[in-house]
């Protein structure tokens, strides 16, 4: 008996016209009195109450008492038997039978409260639109406020979706209608507001076949409101009305953003305010899903979005399925678009262009909260060539000058050597200075100063890298150097002060192989594939890097352990971007072109790094700050984790440097190991890119005692630092009391994408 009632229940599921009775017709009294005998009718008769209005809306300046209405209404009413007087409308879908004023009175009587605000004339106007609406989540609330307003003659509804439980947190329906076509909810409840009302449904939504239908069949349409989802929809949609001259209202329900597009005025005008660029109908259907994200940021705004929408944004695919709704947005956008409508369609509004009303900035807490965005004040000053001077003749005080003097094109050579050395972020955190035989390294804090850089240490890698690399052009020039690290002691101004003099011994052919490659470096960040290196590309490298400083390395190429290593690499970057300092010096370092770039010559350029359109725009919607700040705030923010796990999944290997004692000079020593590692395997078709935050989390962790950490993220790290061991335990084992310092990865990539600029020489040496 209850699958019979289901299935009784589902053949009504496509009803959405009432049905009309006026008895005092022959024909629709039989039909009336045979439907009352077939099944169980609920009949509401309040018909003397409609006419009591009625009549009270013929007197206005009258009071009206109740022995008034008994002499008045039969008045009206005359020689009618009551139960013939008006219409008896059913809805099949409810079986109810409600008893009203017919076409004419009852219009009369549900657009009297709109008196005078729209005047009769307007009402009357108003009667003779068309209104097309397209997307009926944030469409039904449009289009139910039309209807009550009755801004409009006929409505046009197209939506392919049906109601979902997710939808019902804005689409004003009951769960009886679960699984229901949206436009037949719609079409019910606009009926059930106002039967008279002309509703016309394409429960296909709009397609190639009915698309002319939609907008000019049985008349055109006066005003077209566009809230669906697709963007190919929303394109060819605009295509269309421009084509026949229809205005379109859109609304995002967020910060009451509302655009209008007046093609019946402007019938060139660029669709979406030329936001669309290139776009037309037939480049939409062409793009795949992750190819239209940057066209529908850039449409709606993406930088202008609330800062709940773009935190939410970041979790699509996460910790949430789609972009949030929120009814009390959603009902705003129905205010909204039906008053923009109405005075559309009574000529009271003539222009285009996109408008908000942000409750939250109108209705808000006067005294706003100051952010703390950007508040992070670098305690250092650039580096000068005064300071620099003035450390040199204090070195000269107590040194000699240097016993060989490099004449003009070996120094050039040297020191353009130095300056393709990398470093962390591609800050370049040096400036050189040659005087009398001695090549000084400084090191500019100014530039490389850095929450995320425990105890500079990327830092100090990265001068160690500049020294390597004049150590090996100088080998090739056939001159030995000596480096003296930090002469006048660590807290000196002074990183390096290096001498040079003719070798009396043939250079090592290995310095001599990876000088000849120095410019050949190269960072990738290109995903590449996942490709075994063989053992004696490590045992080449191993011989490379030497033995001078103690430095270690050792690596993984397990598939196991890269995959779990990845995952602890990428929520050391989550921490990273989740952390103000942090998130604030990320950003920082990105250079978003080459124009960018070389407005800077230094930084990461976006295109250098794989990324696939949705991430690219997820960068940018990232950049705000207040966005992130509620990810951290909720826990979220795993979406900051896919492009390091893509990274390690294509990775060959993941290989660790490793020094005898966390100390600024060892990390110099292990930047210098890292630069011949890095010089050997790009010279062997093998790609580098540093993955480096884990690193400097643990030895802020284990050195630093988790300082500037969150407690709660002291005990994440504390959790990644065990599995990081459980991974190279065995290595880890063999080396006690040493510290990793910088993670590589390896992989075989043939695309390097764009290479990274360097300051201009005359910037950084004297």
């Amino acid at each position: 008996m209850l699958s019979e009632k289901v299935n009784t229940t589902k053949q009504l599921n496509e009803s959405y016209k009432p049905v009309f009775f006026r008895l005092a017709k022959i024909e629709d009294k039989k039909s009336f009195d045979a439907l009352l005998q077939s099944s169980n009718i609920f009949i509401y008769d309040k018909i003397y109450d409609q006419l009591k209005e009625l009549v009270k809306s013929r007197h206005p300046s009258v009071k009206l008492k109740d022995a008034d209405y008994k002499v008045l209404i039969p008045q009206h009413v005359g020689d009618c038997p009551m139960d013939e007087y008006g219409v008896w409308v059913y809805y099949p879908w409810s079986q109810r039978i409600v008893h009203l004023l017919d076409e004419t009175e009852f219009i009369d009587i549900r657009t009297n409260r709109n008196k005078y605000k729209i005047t009769v004339a307007e009402q009357a106007t108003l009667a003779t639109k068309k209104i097309g609406i397209i997307g009926l989540s944030v469409g039904q609330s449009i289009a139910l406020t039309l209807a009550m307003e009755r801004t409009c003659g006929q409505i046009r509804l197209a939506d392919f979706d049906t109601a979902e439980l997710s939808n019902l947190n804005r689409l004003r329906t009951g769960v009886h209608n679960l699984g229901l076509l949206k436009t037949i909810i719609a079409a019910r409840e606009i009926a059930e507001i106002d039967p008279y009302l002309d509703v016309k449904i394409f429960n296909d939504g709009l397609t190639d076949q009915n698309i002319n239908d939609f907008f000019i069949k049985d008349g055109k349409l006066d005003t077209l409101v566009e809230v669906c989802d697709g963007l190919d929809i929303k394109i060819v949609s605009r295509f269309k009305a421009r084509e026949f001259e229809i205005p379109v209202v859109m609304d995002t329900n967020d910060r009451g953003m509302l655009d209008v597009e007046r093609f019946d005025l402007e019938p060139d005008r660029p669709i979406f305010h030329g936001l669309a660029g290139d776009l037309d109908p037939d480049k939409v259907k062409g793009l795949t899903n992750e190819e239209k994200v940057p066209y529908i940021l850039k449409m709606i705004g993406a930088e202008t979005i609330s800062t709940r929408l773009k935190a939410s944004m970041m979790e699509v695919e996460q910790s949430i399925n789609t972009w949030p709704q929120l009814a009390s947005s959603v009902t705003l956008g129905g205010a909204l678009t039906t008053d923009v409508c109405r005075r559309i369609l009574l000529d009271q509004y003539h222009e285009s262009g996109r408008y908000y009303v942000d409750l939250d900035q109108l209705v808000g807490d006067k005294e706003k909260k100051e952010k703390k965005g950007g508040s992070f004040i670098n305690p250092f000053t650039p580096l000068d060539k005064t300071a620099m001077e003035q450390a040199v003749e204090q070195y000269f005080q107590k040194e000699q000058a240097g016993e060989y003097a490099l004449a003009d094109e070996q120094l050039s050579k040297i020191t353009e050597a130095a300056l393709a050395a990398p470093s962390a972020g591609n800050n370049q955190p040096w400036k050189w200075m040659y005087r009398n035989g001695v090549l000084f390294l400084f090191h500019d804090q100014y530039r490389s100063w850095s929450w995320g850089d425990y105890a500079s240490m990327g830092s100090f890698m990265g001068l160690g890298t500049g020294i390597e690399n004049v150590h090996l052009q100088a080998a090739a020039l056939g001159l030995e150097d000596t480096v003296s690290l930090f002469p006048a002691g660590e807290g000196g101004k002074i990183a390096a002060a290096i001498r040079f003099r003719p070798s009396a011994k043939p250079a090592d052919s290995v310095a001599l192989s990876l000088a000849q490659n120095i410019y050949t470096r190269y960072t990738n960040r290109k995903l590449g594939t996942r490709q075994k290196l063989a053992g004696s590309f490590y045992s080449g490298m191993k011989e490379a890097i030497g033995t001078e400083g103690g430095i270690k390395i050792f690596y993984t190429d397990d598939d196991q352990k890269l995959n779990e290593l990845g995952k602890i690499i990428a929520a050391c970057d989550k921490v990273r971007l989740l952390h103000e300092q942090g998130h604030e010096e990320f950003y920082s370092e990105i250079r978003w072109n080459r124009e960018h770039a070389m407005e800077h010559n230094d930084g990461i350029e976006l295109a250098a790094v794989d990324l696939t359109q949705s991430e690219l725009a997820g960068f940018r919607v990232a950049r705000d700050w207040s966005a992130v700040e509620l990810l951290s705030q909720w826990d979220k923010g795993d979406g900051f984790m896919k492009l390091s796990t893509k990274a390690v999944e294509a990775a060959s290997s993941i290989l660790i440097f490793a020094v005898p004692e966390f100390s600024s000079k060892e990390l110099m020593m292990a930047g210098r190991a890292v630069e011949r590692a890095w010089i050997y395997a790009n010279a062997n078709g093998v790609s580098v890119h540093p993955v480096l935050s884990s690193a400097f989390f643990f030895n802020r962790l284990i050195h630093g005692k988790g300082v500037d950490i969150p407690p709660h993220v002291v005990d994440k790290l504390k959790t990644l630092r065990e599995k990081f061991i459980s991974i190279f335990k065995q290595d880890l084992d063999s080396l006690p009391g040493y510290s990793e310092v910088f993670l590589m990865k390896l992989a075989i990539a043939d695309d390097i994408g764009v290479r990274s600029l360097r300051k201009p020489k005359e910037e950084v040496f004297y």
